[in-house]
């Protein structure tokens, strides 16, 4: 039956292990019957519930307030008592997206195993709302209309739980994303002040405020591609978080920080090359580094190659690569960390398409506060490196040029950079110059595998020999697998392969 919907789709991102290699367009031609309506006899029956979605986007008013529930089985009994809180919640969120003409998606928090004094993996409920009509352009202020719809969700996720009993564990995280328009700073500042404002009218729902959270993660968390303005829409959005429990809500923050699952899209606009002008400076380090690094195996090191880039322009380094646009990224293959939960199968998370550095931008994110005080989370945060990648200096020549990275600097927990990298480049370092050129300050930003980190580092000079930088270190062991420079070459951007051996 046609209801004049403009746009609904299933966005089947939490897929059970058992599901295997299923795509996500078969599953979801198969549980277009299933979703609120039948949540209770659904988990009692089949088993696991794995995605949902509910999206009212009406084409005229004539429908407005129709639509369509979705949701996803697969196996994996979650138990009745379970299907009947998914059911209630469902429920009141279709209606809410129904009346309010909004879009709303909703993915369940299954655990790999049980939280500690907990036998069940079900671990909470997320809802990602697009905010469009919620906030004004550049305001934290809610609309009228975004008042009401934030009322309305914060009374369905105030709802007791199945026996209708709440013994106080449940916490509640509300964050705030952004579009990539404007200064990731301000972005951050934004998103974070408008989950507060959320947080606000949980509270005024009756949940108290010692167990809500909330968080500003700015333009870092792009699920859709900020160069059109489908993308943007989808980018800017709310994200309201259940959990069982406060052990569940600290596994919830460290899953998402710096997940490599965002590097999918670019969280800025692509970077323009600059023509280079940095000039040698005395190098007796760079000297000291280079002896401890063995003579490198890439490709063209033994001797600088020379080359013309576009309008007959040639580059300040040489690093003997090719047009970046023609280079196949190296970040391909990289599984995001699951963090404890059940989220998305190794074969379908190995061929996310992540950007290169040269089309994102660094990032930046908030941390997550108590609604009660302002406080940060305790999230047992310690400064415990990564085996082996705890402060040193990680050098490779590159077609006769050396290229430093002093320090990488990994911490343990949710592999966060500690310290930001200084890069120096020597310039014909195997025709025997020992000068680097003038240091340059890097941005650093990680993102986080399942067995892997993308370090990926950006220059805040545009005059740098060097754009970024994208190295992939395995965290079992410190050592780069795969790597990448980037570097501008007249009007365009040059790649060349730099796989970096730590300093001994």
């Amino acid at each position: 039956m046609h209801l004049g919907v403009k746009r609904l789709t299933v966005l089947a991102v939490s897929i059970a292990t058992l599901s295997g290699c299923q795509s996500f367009d078969g599953m979801g031609k198969k549980v277009q019957s299933v979703g609120a309506k039948h949540g209770m006899e659904i988990l009692c029956g089949a088993g696991a519930l794995t995605g949902a979605f509910i999206g009212y986007k009406m084409s005229d008013k004539e429908h407005k307030g129709r639509g369509a529930a979705l949701g996803g089985v697969l196996g994996g009994a979650l138990g009745c008592y379970a299907g009947s809180v998914w059911e209630s919640k469902m429920k009141a969120l279709e209606q809410i997206a129904s009346e309010e003409n909004i879009a709303i998606e909703v993915q369940p928090l299954n655990l790999a195993t049980p939280v500690a004094n907990s036998t069940t993996t079900n671990g909470g409920l997320v809802a990602f709302v697009q905010d469009e009509s919620m906030f004004a352009t550049e305001s934290s202020k809610l609309t009228s209309s975004g008042q009401r719809q934030a009322q309305k969700l914060s009374q369905a996720f105030a709802q007791k739980l199945g026996d209708g009993k709440d013994d106080g564990k449940r916490r509640f995280l509300v964050v705030g994303h952004t579009d990539s328009t404007g200064s990731a700073s301000f972005n951050q500042k934004l998103s974070e002040q408008r989950a507060r404002a959320v947080g606000q009218v949980l509270q005024q729902a009756g949940i108290s405020s010692s167990r809500i959270y909330y968080q500003g993660a700015g333009s870092s968390r792009p699920v859709a591609d900020n160069s059109t303005e489908t993308g943007r829409n989808s980018n800017r959005r709310v994200e309201i978080s259940e959990m069982s429990s406060q052990e569940v809500l600290v596994k919830r923050v460290e899953a998402e920080t710096s997940n490599a699952k965002y590097a999918v899209y670019s969280a800025g606009p692509a970077r323009k090359p600059v023509a280079s002008t940095s000039k040698p400076s005395a190098g007796k380090k760079n000297q000291e580094v280079a002896a401890s690094v063995p003579p490198s195996t890439q490709p063209g090191s033994a001797s600088t190659a020379t080359a013309v880039g576009k309008g007959g322009a040639e580059p300040l380094v040489n690093f003997g690569g090719v047009p970046a646009a023609k280079a196949v990224s190296i970040t391909s293959g990289i599984q995001p960390k699951s963090g404890g939960f059940t989220l998305v199968t190794s074969a379908q998370a190995s061929d996310l398409p992540f950007q290169s550095c040269e089309a994102d931008a660094p990032r930046e994110t908030g941390r997550v506060l108590s609604l009660a005080n302002g406080k940060p989370l305790n999230a047992h945060k310690t400064y415990e490196y990564m085996a082996g990648y705890n402060n040193r200096v990680w050098a490779e020549r590159v077609n006769g040029n050396l290229l430093t990275i002093t320090p990488v600097s990994i911490l343990k927990e949710n592999a966060a950079v500690d310290k930001q990298p200084i890069l120096e480049v020597v310039k014909g370092y195997d025709d025997g110059n020992r000068k680097s050129l003038k240091a340059i300050k890097g941005i650093a930003n990680t993102y986080e595998g399942e067995t892997q980190v993308l370090y990926r580092v950006f220059t805040n000079d545009p005059g740098a020999p060097v754009s970024c930088i994208d190295v992939v270190f395995e965290k079992g062991s410190p050592k780069a697998s795969k790597g990448q420079v980037f570097y501008p070459r007249g009007d365009s951007a040059y790649v060349a392969q730099f796989v970096p051996i730590k300093a001994s």
